[in-house]
Formats: structure tokens, sequence, C-alpha cells
């Protein structure tokens, strides 16, 4: 009981120092107002006993917005570090707001410690130089030492880079809303899934937001090794698809998928951040529209300030840019896409 009171004592009075400002370093992103640079809502995220209502906003709804994401990244090696370096290349052409992630953030099961020293190799020297907070999600390997699911909400008091405040949580930035999910839990079927369910549900209903932009580790479908996950198309997709989410962004599969969408909800995977690179699956379901294995590399969302478009590009390690995808109400989406 003391132990859970002095936690909770801690997050409030740190978090209240992330939280109370902007990200400490922060540049003027290009794709926002000067007088306007996005905010550091971690602390917010942090210090509730619930999920904060209304969700925080990094940036107010009628700015534009740029977001990096990647997922299955984290072990150290060669391929992580050249498409962590790509990011910082592009960044400093067209900077980020924020960042995700899609999972798996350390091999082969997660952190147990805050003070593990991978923490300063596998994450702060490589990301920390974007100055942007990236707001996390689990993936299954972050589960698999029961002590790295809350080592890494812990280490989010520690850094100005790193923030996952909860398993599932909500933000906005411009006019998205973003749904963080940890799909572990769904996909064993473990009893918690349905609190997340019903989480999922009612944030989604209330939301404002011209765009809802849902992510997590486990996709919906896949033309990756792993392919479809039978519990998120079981459990989540029905949710996704009657509150009229407009994408689902995953990872899991280690490459890079722009998908088949079911109605106007459209499917993307970006597990290609550096962990073994793998070849794509079979498609018996005829979902690809495009997609690209064995190729280190990230994906970049970005809506116009006016709410009127949401483009999802992917790019490889060397910043080139392999396909970008353009949504808009109402209309299909138009693609330009390449191998």
């Amino acid at each position: 009981m003391r132990r859970t009171l002095c936690r909770s004592l801690t997050i409030l009075i740190l978090a209240s120092a992330l939280g109370c400002g902007h990200l400490p370093g922060a540049k003027t992103p290009e794709a926002a107002s000067p007088a306007v640079p996005a905010t550091d809502v971690c602390g917010p995220l942090l210090a509730e006993d619930q999920p904060p209502t209304p969700p925080p906003a990094i940036l107010p709804a009628n700015r534009p917005v740029r977001v990096l994401a990647f997922g299955d990244f984290g072990d150290g090696g060669l391929n992580q570090k050249r498409v962590a370096a790509g990011m910082v290349e592009q960044d400093r052409k067209h900077p980020f707001d924020l960042g995700i992630t899609v999972g798996d953030n350390f091999y082969p099961q997660g952190l147990d410690d805050v003070s593990d020293p991978r923490w300063e190799r596998d994450w702060e020297m490589l990301y920390a130089p974007l100055k942007i907070r990236v707001y996390a999600t689990y993936g299954n390997h972050d589960h698999y030492d029961v002590q790295s699911p809350e080592a890494e909400i812990q280490y989010s008091l520690r850094s100005e880079s790193w923030c996952l405040p909860r398993a599932y949580y909500t933000f906005t930035a411009g006019p998205v809303q973003f749904f963080a999910l940890d799909t572990q839990p769904i996909q064993e079927g473990d009893a918690s899934r349905e609190a997340q369910l019903r989480w999922l549900d009612g944030a989604l209903a209330v939301s404002q937001a011209p765009w809802k932009v849902v992510y997590g580790h486990h996709p919906v479908f896949s033309v990756g090794e792993s392919g479809d996950t039978p519990e998120m198309v079981r459990d989540v997709l029905p949710i996704l698809k009657r509150r009229k989410v407009d994408a689902y962004v995953a990872g899991h599969d280690h490459d890079m998928q722009y998908l088949r969408p079911e109605g106007s909800l459209y499917f993307f995977v970006a597990g290609a951040g550096g962990h073994n690179l793998r070849r794509l699956g079979k498609d018996p379901g005829r979902r690809r529209r495009w997609a690209v294995a064995k190729t280190p590399g990230f994906a970049v969302l970005q809506a116009d300030g006016a709410g009127k478009s949401l483009e999802v590009s992917f790019f490889n390690h060397r910043n080139h840019r392999l396909c970008r995808v353009t949504l808009e109400k109402g209309r299909p989406a138009v693609a330009d896409c390449h191998f």
C-alpha cells in the first residue's frame, strides 16, 4: 500500500513538472505555426488515475500535424540504427511534431529496470535527437518479462523523449485523435481485455476529432508472415467500424503495408523499425494494396489544419518515399506507391 502511494505521489509531482509546459529543447515544427509549438502531454497522461477527459491536446485542433510512426525496432542492431538515422535526417528537413510506436520496443523481452543501460544505448542515443515526445505502445516482447510493462511506464518520468503512460490512452494532435492500445491481452484472450474494449468503444463514441487513428501492436489484417490476428478481427474490428475510425496502424509483422480498407477504415503496418526484417506471407483475402519486405523503414502521418486530408507515407531508411496514401472524407484513397 505504501509503495503504491509513493509511486502515485512521485508520478503526480514529476508529471506536473512534465505537463505544465512545452517539451524541453523542442523545436518549432514547420508543420505548425511558429507561435504554437507542440505541447508535451506525457505529464497529464501519467498523473491522472483515469485517462483525462477531455483528452490532452499536443496541438490545437486547427493546426496541421506531422507524426512519426514505427515499430518492432529495439534490438540495438544495425538496421535499428539505420532507421533512426533516417528519421533524424528527415526531421531536420521536415520536422515532426510527435511520434508513436506500435510496440516491440525492446527485444527479446522488454526492459525490467529503468536503470538498464539499454535505455541510453537503444533509445536515448537514437531517438532523443529528434527532440519530440514519442507516445509508445506495448508489443508482445514488451510483455515477456512481467516487470517490463511497469518499467516502461516509470521510464516516462526520466525521459524527455519516451512516454508510455499506461496500457491504453488517448490524446489529440491537431485535427487527429490518437487511441493507443495494448493488444497483447486482446490477442491472448486475457480477461483484462474487456475493460480495454469498453474504454475504446466509449472513448471513440465521444470523440469530436475530424480524424480518428487507433494504433497498437497486433494488426487486424496483414499480408506479412504472421498474417491476420483473429482476436483483433473478432474483438476490435467491430468497434473500429461502428465508431467510424479512419485508420488502424499496427506492427508485429516486420515489414510495411497498405491494405484494402473495410469501408472507410484503412489499415497500415509499420513494423520495419529494424528488428529481424521478414518476408511477406500469403494473401488469401486479397488485402494487399502495397507492401514491401526486407526493407528497414518508418511511416509518417500528416494532417492539414482544416481536417480535410490525412496522409500516410512510408519511407525506407535512406529517406526514399516508397508509398503515399492520401485520405479525404467521402472519397476513395489516392495512392502513389512503388517498390
